[in-house]
């Protein structure tokens, strides 16, 4: 399998998949990077000569392209309301671009993004977990973002089956397409996904489909493309680290908790 095909399993220095959620300087310990962090982050990229990652970008990779600069696939997940207010200004300001995935039914309303896991943390930080509206969402595709659907309900695709998971999919990507008037790009909520779910997404006709493991991820496809996770204890430094293929080769294989302990032992240096 060639360097550029093992793009998109976020294990070259041709490409980098990373996850962020909220963009402010508070909210739940896992789903949020301050507006300073991001920035110095978004410096980092842009002194090291990334370029951002979009579904252009994604196509070149597929077809064994290479790019003239790393590509920088930055993701979001769930549609935070920051997303719009202070991520898309730094975005601008640094010449990169994101990927957001919206929970369609929640940006109708500007809504509380909630659902089971995280009902704990929405009531402690009602502030940050609300949804952009799709006026938002449109000024934020104006600024060169594009939206990806993330279900209409935020489930565990994998517990899911038939009718039910395909509804999940079909309606948040027309949802969008209504919206926007294109829906190439899914994200499995929790990174969860199921051979049964992967096959449901390539039906509901997204093109490219983003998880991210927990335990690391062996194989992939253009549907099952493995990303990192971005957070509040992303420094400099740490972030600087997840730029580099072998860290990210790393976190992503069977040997992940070898490969956090090495990073752990790097960073205290």
């Amino acid at each position: 399998m060639g360097e550029l095909h093992r793009a998109l399993g976020n294990r070259t220095g041709r490409a980098a998949f990373l996850t962020y959620h909220a963009v402010s300087d508070t909210g739940p310990a896992f789903l949020h990077v301050p507006p300073e962090v991001f920035e110095r982050q978004l410096a980092l990229l842009r002194r090291r000569g990334w370029a951002p990652g979009t579904t252009a970008g994604l196509d070149a990779l597929a077809a064994g392209e290479r790019p003239a600069a790393p590509l920088a696939f930055l993701t979001f997940d769930d549609g935070y309301v920051d997303n719009h207010r202070d991520a898309l200004p730094l975005l601008r300001e640094y010449g990169y671009r994101a990927i957001v995935f919206v929970i369609p039914p929640m940006v109708d309303g500007g809504a509380p993004l909630i659902w089971p896991e995280v009902a704990e943390d929405q009531r402690e930080h009602p502030e940050v977990m609300r949804s952009m509206t799709w006026e938002q969402v449109g000024e934020m595709v104006e600024g060169g973002t594009e939206i990806g659907a993330h279900t209409m309900t935020h489930p565990k695709l994998s517990t899911l089956h038939g009718e039910e998971l395909r509804q999940e999919l079909v309606d948040s990507r027309k949802a969008i397409i209504q919206r926007l008037g294109s829906c190439d790009l899914f994200a499995f909520p929790f990174g969860d996904h199921s051979p049964e779910a992967v096959r449901a997404v390539a039906d509901a006709g997204y093109r490219y489909a983003f998880t991210q493991p927990g335990q690391g991820q062996t194989t992939y496809s253009r549907l099952t493309i493995p990303r990192l996770a971005v957070d509040i204890r992303d420094d400099e430094r740490r972030f600087g680290l997840k730029l580099h293929a072998p860290a990210r080769m790393g976190l992503l294989s069977p040997l992940k908790p070898v490969a956090q302990g090495a990073l752990l032992r790097i960073l205290r240096k």
